[in-house]
């Protein structure tokens, strides 16, 4: 079905621009054309002034609508956290494991393969976060969990993970050189995270192949004048390495958003790392860790922050509205930056010809959300129930 999205202002990927319609056909963007070459089109939707910008993309979730992804590998169970982001405007998203036993990551491996021949199914690939970290930098990871890694243990990722996993998050002081080499070439791209390495430690895993560091200043060693540790690395990094940053308020300060983009502009996104959104759940539990909602964040007994309680939405909102970041650059961060790491820039994060019909529809001047339409349908938003 043909569709005509006008009445619009448009962001591209690369800038606002007016007086311009898209044309969908199916799932994709046949043309954006003037707003006064529209003869003969039937399908006009007005959105009345709105902004139309590209899909959100998460590269960071662990769950939403009540399910939790590490804790049962099952089409349903993702499909509802799925839908849960889906109706925050994130159209594409890795699904993100804590620390578990290998069985399990294999068995999520295949429900992702699964999920994966479905394009409309928003999920594209894996993310792993764990189990190779430092104890000391373990937030709400499990210690039974927590290991260093083995030969036969990468070897099983490859084997089951190779096109699947599209982030691992590792520790690099105590992951080998090999391990990280031996991911890297099969495919499977390398994050730092959970970390207390030094800066030397993680330029060094920057040169074997770490190409992320995973939620920028949470879990991590900290920049001080004489150990710049992991954030001053990322900081200070190659333009190869890109971050993960939380922007709701809780995991960093505002002005620490604006710090790392200024010094890492076009590598730095956002991610939500949600552990629920449209949530019922207050209180639930990941393997020993009880973790309790409370003043809009997720903590386990101790007090870790276990998680967000933020959609992309919320991201968005915040790093435009809080962190003083223009909006171009701000969904710039919220779908073509991620797109870019990934490699699949040349499908997602824009609003151009050939590219897929995701899009988010916002009121122009609060960034409300008006409507989602992924792979050119438009989506029915159930009940939100927010967790702020």
């Amino acid at each position: 079905m043909t569709q005509v999205f006008t009445n619009c202002s448009i962001f591209n990927g690369e800038n606002f621009v007016g007086n311009r319609a898209v044309v969908t056909e199916g799932d994709r963007i046949k043309k954006v054309v003037h707003k006064s070459n529209l003869f003969g089109y039937e399908n006009i939707i007005d959105l009345k002034g709105a902004l139309l910008v590209p899909g959100f993309i998460d590269l960071q979730v662990n769950g939403g609508g009540g399910a939790f992804y590490t804790q049962e590998p099952s089409i349903e169970n993702y499909k509802i956290s799925n839908k849960a982001h889906l109706d925050f405007g994130t159209t594409a998203l890795l699904p993100t494991l804590v620390s578990t036993s290998l069985d399990n990551i294999i068995a999520q491996c295949k429900i992702v393969r699964e999920m994966m021949k479905d394009s409309d199914s928003g999920v594209i690939g894996l993310h792993v976060e764990g189990p190779y970290f430092n104890p000391e930098k373990k937030g709400a990871h499990s210690l039974d969990f927590i290991r260093e890694a083995t030969d036969y243990e990468i070897e099983k990722l490859i084997e089951e993970g190779a096109g699947i996993i599209k982030i691992l998050t590792c520790a690099p002081e105590v992951v080998k050189e090999k391990h990280i080499r031996m991911l890297v070439e099969a495919g499977i791209p390398v994050s730092a995270g959970h970390s207390n390495c030094t800066y030397e430690q993680a330029m060094k895993a920057f040169d074997a192949g770490i190409t992320k560091v995973t939620h920028l200043y949470n879990a991590q060693s900290q920049f001080t004048s004489r150990a710049p540790g992991l954030v001053g690395a990322f900081l200070d990094s190659p333009d190869n390495v890109y971050g993960g940053i939380i922007v709701d308020g809780v995991h960093c300060n505002y002005a620490s958003v604006r710090i790392a983009h200024r010094a890492k502009k076009g590598k730095l996104f956002l991610v939500s790392d949600a552990s629920f959104v449209k949530h019922p759940v207050d209180n639930f539990e990941i393997d020993e860790f009880k973790i309790f909602f409370k003043d809009g964040m997720y903590l386990t007994e101790t007090g870790n922050l276990a998680g967000s309680a933020v959609s992309m939405l919320d991201s968005v909102q915040n790093c435009f509205k809080e962190a003083n970041i223009e909006l171009a650059e701000t969904l710039k961060m919220s779908s073509r930056y991620p797109a870019e790491f990934m490699g699949i820039d040349d499908e997602y994060g824009y609003i151009k010809k050939g590219y897929r019909a995701d899009f988010v529809v916002l009121e122009r001047d609060t960034l409300n959300l008006v409507d989602v339409y992924k792979s050119g349908e438009k989506v029915k938003i159930d009940e939100i129930v927010s967790a702020q």
